[in-house]
């Protein structure tokens, strides 16, 4: 029998002195040790066939690596009475393999080569796209099958293979798509883009043939990628597409409740979450007060979830990067698409402007609900939000593109004289540039800001207004040294404004607090470099250097250790007051088991500079008062350690991951009891600064492809929280430390029209901190409070379901239309997002608070949003 077990030998440069030498001696000692047996036999058949009867003839066993040595291949073989060690010598002689006696077994290898002609190396790049779109694939593979060996996609699509001259297999691949196979005759450097096709629908199962990447090749850690596919699947609140909310499904990340899209990522706090529209940050990505979230699936192409281990090229944030590439734009044909349901309508347009070389796309949204509201209650005068997407692409020639993407929305709702309304904008230009074959750059400027509006007086135009904006200026390099090495690197430099939150007014106010408006600017210098030791080992380490100033014109206040002002500072324009120098290392180890599991271990050291100021964990809120590192809030600072375990099916496009982590941070903001963050020009007084500890283990089975697709996941983490100032020193739990969290997402393609989805999600009980005792003053009931997050709120799930017809009988028409019905919380469950301590007033069951301290039928009373809710959506798309 033979075995098939991999083997593998070092891959430094330096093999190629010591183990030709290393080898011949290792061939010489195994000729030597072989049996010394005359064997007879005739084989016309396959490699692996006349290994097998060698095997029998010598009283041998082989062991090769089947992805090395082609054991299908023909041939044809006699031997009489020949010596065993002549009969190896012809087989590495015919085949181009070389041998070994290892601990009993014959190891089998393919015969290296060493002449400086062969080893000339050439260059196969391009890019890998939607044959139907145009759209970049990012993540699909490229295998050469006889080296076994290939790379993946960047984030604009390109791919970059240095092998030595030859005549190669190269097999294209992305899941969703039709596999590409073409025989390439590498004679010289070639640029070659090549477009796959979408799978057609099926009712059988898909066998997936993707050996790159998979989860257990790659060398990283704590990375998902959310294919828009996946979110359009998942049964959605009131027929409303969902990327954040879609993050549910993924091991660590905590949603707040039904009505929010705040979500916390390994025991830190949601502002420590970077949310990036085409390298753009969103500083406030909600609607209707956090119901729902700014980005549609429809104009994206790409999301990817960092958990807390991050590229170097991405940072500024303590727990998690969301990394979103809009669509550039269908550059093959024009389509049109839109939906229309309970709470918004939504209509997109793409095409080329000229075919494969230039493209737009426009689209936008806009909720239906003011009729509604207006309805309940007719002081209403604007409830609305609405979002836009454009993005233009150019292909200037082969080696250069100018991408232009542009991102607005807004929420207002006022009723007659007070309301509140914000606003986020985002736009990128990018440049990508082709150095040679192997050297990548794109060049980004991108803009930002958040403006957040709390109008006291419509009339008067009396409003409290807090700001939050950035200009950068990044340039990152891809250098694809060869398969198994690629370096990465680049700089940027960022300019912040942030206004804290002033009153402004048509009219004169007597009293007017006034809040610096402060500047900052950062630069940043980052490397990284992948690099496959050999055949088992693997590394990605590298590092992100950041420099932070502070910069006038601007005031700070000086406090004392009991948080009293005692001196205010004053800076000119220009003046650089303070500055904060960091390093931040990550480091990657990996072990691959076999072609299809492995082990990994990273370390990761995260910095932030930009810290929200809100007080509230009320779901119900956008108010958000962003603040920079400076003299009163030093930068927060993360180090988080992980360890995981990483297998992959990939003939049934199935993957499994387990991972441990344990994440430190530093410099944490809380606040006072009672804190004041609204016109505040003390503001700074009122926070306190501690530790937190996250730790946990995730574990994710995941089924992407096929007639059944779906995510089961399972998260035990805490997260605690420690400050001096707070809880009398003692260590508590913060609001998101949910110990035990179950997510399942199903969706199964019933037939070629319908599709089912299934939703059901469990977690511990928020922490909130719940009275001790009651005393009574002044004829009312005055709470005591314990320590903080002493109680849980009950345990949180709900089940949801989804039904999508599609209205096409026939599947190849150009106007394609469906219906989507869905369920939110099928069985009812009242999922408590507040607790109120009172007393019944009657018996009908009626609150009175205060309560009457002489009635002792103290009850609590819950609140919560939503319980059995319907939904239907009309979706359609012309191409």
């Amino acid at each position: 029998m033979l075995n098939l077990r991999a083997c593998s030998l070092p891959n430094q440069r330096w093999r190629w002195l010591v183990i030709p030498a290393i080898c011949i001696c290792l061939q010489t000692f195994a000729q030597n040790n072989l049996p010394d047996v005359s064997i007879s036999l005739e084989v016309n058949g396959s490699l692996a066939e006349l290994l097998e009867a060698i095997a029998k003839k010598g009283g041998v066993r082989f062991s090769y690596n089947p992805k090395k040595i082609e054991a299908a291949q023909t041939t044809k073989y006699s031997a009489v009475n020949k010596k065993l060690t002549a009969v190896l010598s012809d087989l590495a002689d015919r085949f181009g393999i070389r041998y070994t006696l290892v601990e009993g077994q014959i190891i089998l290898k393919p015969e290296k080569k060493t002449d400086k002609g062969e080893l000339q190396t050439i260059t196969l790049s391009g890019t890998i796209k939607d044959a139907g779109s145009g759209e970049a694939l990012i993540g699909a593979s490229v295998l050469v099958k006889e080296l076994q060996t290939g790379t993946v996609t960047n984030g604009f699509g390109f791919y970059s293979v240095t092998v030595p001259k030859g005549k190669y297999t190269v097999t294209s691949s992305f899941l969703g798509y039709q596999p590409h196979t073409a025989t390439v005759d590498l004679g010289a450097s070639v640029q070659q883009d090549i477009a796959l096709k979408e799978d057609l629908p099926v009712l059988e199962e898909v066998i997936v043939s993707n050996p790159l990447p998979d989860v257990a090749q790659e060398i990283a850690v704590s990375n998902t990628n959310v294919r828009p596919k996946t979110v359009e699947d998942r049964p959605a609140l009131f027929g409303e597409m969902d990327v954040v909310k879609s993050l549910e499904s993924i091991p660590g990340v905590k949603l707040h409740s039904d009505g929010s899209t705040f979500y916390y990522v390994r025991g830190g706090n949601r502002d420590e979450n970077l949310v990036l529209m085409d390298d753009a940050p969103i500083y406030n990505p909600s609607h209707m007060l956090g119901l729902f979230s700014t980005i549609i699936p429809d104009a994206v192409n790409d999301i990817t979830l960092y958990k807390g281990d991050m590229p170097a090229s991405l940072g500024g944030r303590l727990s998690s990067v969301l990394d979103v590439r809009t669509k550039k734009g269908n550059d093959q044909r024009f389509e049109a698409w839109g939906s229309t349901g309970l709470i918004s309508t939504k209509i997109g347009v793409e095409g080329p402007f000229r075919k494969s070389a230039s493209s737009f796309l426009v689209s936008a949204r806009a909720s239906t609900l003011k009729w509604i509201f207006q309805r309940i209650n007719k002081d209403v005068k604007q409830f609305d939000f609405h979002d836009f997407t454009t993005k233009v692409n150019v292909k200037i020639n082969p080696e250069n593109r100018i991408l232009f993407s542009l991102y607005t929305g807004a929420d207002n709702y006022f009723d007659t004289n007070n309301g509140i309304s914000w606003s986020n904008t985002a736009g990128t230009l990018r440049w990508n540039h082709l150095f040679g074959d192997r050297l990548f750059m794109n060049t980004t400027l991108a803009l930002s800001g958040y403006d957040y509006f709390l109008y006291t007086d419509v009339a008067t135009n009396t409003r409290w207004n807090s700001h939050i904006s950035n200009f950068s200026v990044k340039s990152d390099f891809s250098y694809f040294i060869r398969p198994e090495n690629e370096l990465t690197f680049g700089l940027s430099a960022n300019g912040y404004t942030f206004n804290p939150g002033n009153l402004q007014s048509d009219t004169t106010i007597s009293f007017l607090p006034t809040l610096s408006v402060r500047n900052s600017v950062e630069f940043v210098l980052y490397g990284n470099h992948e690099v496959k030791l050999n055949e088992r080992w693997g590394v990605n380490y590298g590092a992100r250097f950041s420099v932070w100033s502070d910069t006038g014109e601007s005031f700070e206040y000086v406090f004392d250790a009991n948080h009293n002002p005692i001196d205010t500072l004053y800076y000119a324009k220009g003046d650089n007051y303070k500055q904060f120098v960091n390093i931040e290392p990550r480091f990657t180890l990996s072990y691959l088991l076999n072609d299809h599991a492995s082990v990994k271990a990273s370390y990761a050291r995260n910095v932030q500079n930009v810290h929200l100021i809100s007080n509230s964990i009320s779901p119900f809120t956008s108010l958000e008062v962003w603040l920079p590192s400076s003299i009163n809030i030093k930068p927060e600072t993360a180090n988080q350690a992980t360890v995981g375990y990483y297998h992959s099916w990939q003939n049934i496009g199935t993957s499994f991951t387990a991972e441990a982590f344990y994440k430190k941070m530093n410099n944490q903001i809380d606040y006072s009891a009672h804190a004041e963050t609204l016109l505040n020009p003390l503001l700074e007084r009122e926070l306190r600064f501690g530790k937190a500890t996250a730790y946990g283990i995730e574990l994710l089975a995941r089924k992407d492809e096929g007639r059944l697709r779906g995510w089961i996941g399972y998260t035990y983490s805490r997260a605690r929280r420690r400050f001096a100032d707070i809880n009398e020193g003692r260590v508590y739990n913060a609001y998101y430390d949910r110990p035990h969290q179950v997510n399942l997402m199903v969706s199964y393609d019933l037939s070629l029209r319908w599709n089912l989805g299934m939703n059901w999600v469990y977690s511990t009980g928020s922490p909130f901190s719940s009275p001790v005792s009651f005393y009574q003053y002044n004829g009312e009931e005055v709470p005591v409070y314990g320590q903080k997050n002493n109680d849980r709120l009950p345990d949180y799930h709900r089940l949801d379901l989804s039904a999508t017809v599609k209205l096409n009988k026939n599947p190849e028409k150009r106007f394609r239309h469906s219906l989507s019905f869905s369920i939110f919380n099928v069985y009812g469950r009242k999922n408590a997002l507040f607790v109120n301590y009172n007393k019944t007033e009657n018996s009908n069951g009626d609150f009175k608070i205060p309560a009457d301290a002489s009635d002792g039928n103290r009850v609590t009373s819950q609140y919560y949003l939503f319980r059995f809710t319907p939904s239907i959506a009309y979706n359609f798309k012309w191409l």
